[in-house]
């Protein structure tokens, strides 16, 4: 019997390894406005978000399932809707109700899902708002409002210019901005966020967390605890003050760095 499970096995990894080289990929190019609005809900995988001048947004996903054959009727049911008009576009992913187990998952005694992957091209002033769970995002060159919430994710955005409202909830965060002149917020639980900012930035500060670690390159103008542990809860204004920059976190660190 024993050489019939070794050939069970073999015969298993063999057809995991070929269904994890099936994808689904989806293209699409939609017109939008330099003010318009790019949103996008993900659940797994990654979000890279780039920049351009043309009046329209470019989307391509690609669509991974270790383990499962394309022909799968789960396979089949991930789907990614996007649609929208010139001044909103949005990009949506459909999951099946119930993941399962592949093959691959009951070898390696794991649950397995599907990872759907997203590169977005859109105009450098087009707004963002992402809502992603179990997904890394990156974004880069965006010369306007940032909105993104994210559980058990991993972000980097470069060269902001423009406010940035984040919610996190687990996972950590490298947010470097061109230039600092609008009002931004932070909100984290169980996280570790670096913000990066010009030396020459006017702001004002204001943290206040539980069990929240802050450190600042910055100089503050004025510097007031209002709890036990003076490090929790920081705020002052930062080269004559300016845009506020509030930050709010549980069992967080928040790291402020000058460039």
């Amino acid at each position: 019997m024993l050489p019939h499970r070794f050939a069970l096995v073999i015969a298993l990894v063999g057809y995991a390894s070929l269904a994890a080289a099936e994808t689904k990929n989806i293209d699409r190019t939609l017109p939008l406005s330099a003010t318009g609005t790019v949103a996008v809900e993900a659940h797994n995988g990654w979000i890279q978000v780039r920049t351009w001048d043309r009046p329209q947004v470019e989307v391509h996903v690609r669509i991974d399932w270790p383990g499962l054959s394309a022909s799968s009727y789960r396979f089949r049911e991930v789907t990614v809707d996007i649609d929208g008009s010139v001044d909103r576009v949005s990009i949506r992913s459909h999951l099946p109700e119930q993941f399962g187990w592949t093959l691959w998952s009951l070898l390696e005694g794991s649950w397995s899902g599907p990872e759907v992957h997203y590169t977005i091209t859109a105009p450098r002033t087009a707004r963002l708002d992402i809502r992603n769970h179990n997904a890394d995002t990156d974004i880069r060159d965006v010369n306007a409002a940032v909105r993104l919430a994210t559980h058990n994710g991993v972000v980097r955005v470069a060269n902001l210019v423009g406010p940035l409202d984040l919610n996190m909830h687990n996972g950590w965060a490298r947010v470097e901005f061109a230039s600092f002149t609008q009002d931004s917020r932070l909100t984290t639980h169980n996280a570790w966020v670096e913000l990066t900012l010009p030396a020459a930035s006017k702001f004002d500060l204001d943290s206040r967390g539980h069990h929240m670690l802050v450190q600042s390159d910055f100089q503050l103008a004025t510097r007031a605890a209002y709890s036990r542990r003076p490090w929790e809860n920081v705020s002052g204004s930062v080269n004559g003050g300016g845009p506020h920059l509030l930050v709010v976190s549980h069992n967080g660190s928040f790291r402020l760095r000058s460039k």
